[in-house]
């Protein structure tokens, strides 16, 4: 039996997640359809899956991103050469904190040991009632320690559960003893945050929760006095004499660079040339832009830990208030859609050929239920068992957001049964090389509202991508980017995620960005403001972790 996957509308069972609006984060419940698809089901990882995985693993974004813009706005063949690798680099597996012996060594990909809503909330909520009854009303702001702290207490938080004992803990890893049930540990979230993504929205939420509720701000404003932003905060353990590099990153002109290390090490600074003799060397250095930065972190004794904070001053800083200020360099966020694997549901197919991307309009330019059917097996596409319950679940989309360029590089996958063919016609070899489902995906990307490429068929040799960039080219622009598991609604086949994320922050409704031509031109894929209040997150709005974040501060500081 086929069963059509706008069937597959279930409720969300992870507190404050469900179908959502934009392409990455927000945690509301209600968007109608719009600028997002119908949602499948979503479980986040819970506290016994976090002590196996261990804490989230970080992702390595590219420093240099941010000095190649122009080019990647001018170019779709740079576009997504820069996407690919970034796709690479979320999908890597990383080994679990412990390995339940449940065969080959237990593993998943990096994006999947991300911080989901429970996560973020639980780590909150032990942040807040930690803090002093006066700072707790003063609503103040956590500090690095106690968010270091937080975030080991959270793998193994599940062992102060009484719902937890040691038993229960041992039946739980013997029961892992598939691949695909290695997998279901990273449950089957719907968004998921990078380390340092959910410590930026951790250490927000002075300005998180006083945006909560608040009317929209304006379109346009004055641009904000430049302040300092964090681009990395990277705790490590060093061996006795022990040298680390990090970068190199990207300072622009009129940019400040400032780098501290905090511990038993020495930090080495250099500019322009990862060999050149170090400019600075010191416990902490500073470096001006343009150019590109090195750092080496050298123990200056025996073992022991040290942690590299990295800020810098921009130039032109993007308009923040619902934030501490924009999200660091190294913050990533990941939205994926889970449709079942069993009861005889097949994925319904979409066709992203120039033929069938040229048929959106007679479809209101909506993917619709796709042109066809199929069951596709564990080695076609990620599948995983959740350990406990037994339910089976593929993932046919994965979207990614992240912050190596100012605003930010928007990536999205989906699953295909002619995974070779247009939009996944020039994906390398470091992709296939991964093993399993990961040849079976193609995947778009959008580095802004509106891109300036001179070549219509994006520079592409393959015929068929060349073919299909071509007709989105026409029809939507070249800043089209869609995905067909998670854009579903009117409009929404021809848009693009940078488009409706310019509005996080606000209380806009997603439908009338996809509808409102006048106001929101090009199904809302073009840019309207310039003031991004949330640095096009939606969690400040809508009911997402604002709310729930305010929740918690309304219960520790009750009216006196």
């Amino acid at each position: 039996m086929r069963r059509a996957s706008t069937s597959l509308v279930l409720a969300a069972v992870a507190a404050g997640l469900g179908a959502s609006a934009g392409c990455g984060d927000n945690l509301d419940g209600d968007d109608g359809g719009a600028c997002e698809g119908l949602g499948g089901q979503a479980q986040a990882l819970h506290q016994a899956d976090r002590k196996l995985v261990g804490g989230a693993a970080p992702y390595a974004a590219d420093g240099l991103l941010r000095g190649r813009e122009a080019e990647l706005n001018g170019s779709m063949a740079a576009r997504r050469a820069a996407a690919w690798d970034a796709v690479a680099r979320v999908l890597d597996d990383v080994p679990f904190a412990i390995d339940p012996g449940a065969g080959a060594p237990a593993a998943i990909p990096r994006w999947h040991t991300w911080y989901g809503a429970d996560d973020v909330e639980r780590l909150f909520d032990k942040l807040f009632r930690e803090l002093p009854e006066d700072a707790r009303r003063a609503r103040a702001p956590f500090d690095d320690a106690a968010i270091d702290a937080a975030f080991a207490w959270n793998v193994t938080a599940v062992d102060e559960l009484p719902s937890w004992p040691e038993q229960r803990w041992l039946d739980y890893l013997a029961a892992l003893d598939t691949e695909a049930e290695v997998h279901g540990v990273g449950g089957i979230p719907r968004v998921t945050y990078s380390p340092g993504a959910a410590r930026h929205l951790l250490a927000s939420y002075p300005q998180i929760v006083a945006c909560e509720g608040e009317p929209s701000p304006p379109p346009f404003a004055d641009a904000p006095t430049p302040g300092p932003r964090r681009m990395v905060r990277e705790p490590m353990v060093l061996a006795a004499c022990e040298a680390r590099t990090y970068g190199p990153y990207f300072v622009g002109a009129g940019e400040t660079l400032s780098a501290r290390v905090d511990g038993g090490a020495e930090l080495r600074l250099r500019q322009d040339d990862a060999g050149a003799e170090p400019a600075c060397v010191g416990e902490a250095c500073e470096a001006s832009g343009p150019g590109a930065v090195w750092l080496e972190v050298v123990a200056t004794g025996g073992s022991g830990l040290a942690t590299l904070t990295v800020d810098y001053q921009e130039a032109d800083p993007a308009w923040s208030a619902c934030l501490a200020a924009p999200f660091p360099l190294d913050a990533a966020i990941v939205k994926a859609e889970w449709r079942r694997a069993e009861l005889e549901i097949e994925v319904a197919v979409h066709d992203t050929s120039a033929a069938g991307l040229g048929a959106l309009g007679e479809r209101a330019d909506t993917w619709g239920e796709g042109a066809g059917w199929a069951d596709p097996g564990e080695d076609e596409i990620y599948t995983l068992t959740l350990p406990e319950g037994g339910a089976r679940y593929r993932l046919t989309g994965l979207h990614l957001m992240t912050k190596e360029l100012d605003h930010w590089l928007w990536v999205t996958l989906w699953w295909s049964p002619e995974p070779d063919e247009d939009f996944g016609a020039d994906r390398p070899a470091a992709i296939d090389a991964l093993g399993g489902p990961w040849g079976s995906y193609k995947m778009c990307v959008a580095t802004m509202f509106t891109e300036g490429d001179a070549d219509p068929r994006g520079g592409a040799t393959a015929p068929t991508l060349a073919a299909a960039l071509a007709e989105v080219h026409e029809t939507a622009g070249p800043s089209y980017c869609s995905n067909p598991y998670l854009e579903q609604g009117e409009g929404n086949a021809r848009t693009n995620c940078i488009g409706c994320h310019q509005h996080g922050g606000t209380t806009i409704p997603n439908v009338d960005i996809l509808a409102d031509e006048e106001a929101y031109p090009g199904n809302g894929r073009l840019q309207v403001r310039n003031n991004f209040p949330a640095d096009y997150s939606w969690q400040t709005s809508v009911g997402g972790l604002g709310r729930v974040m305010l929740d918690h501060v309304e219960y520790w500081t009750p009216a006196e």
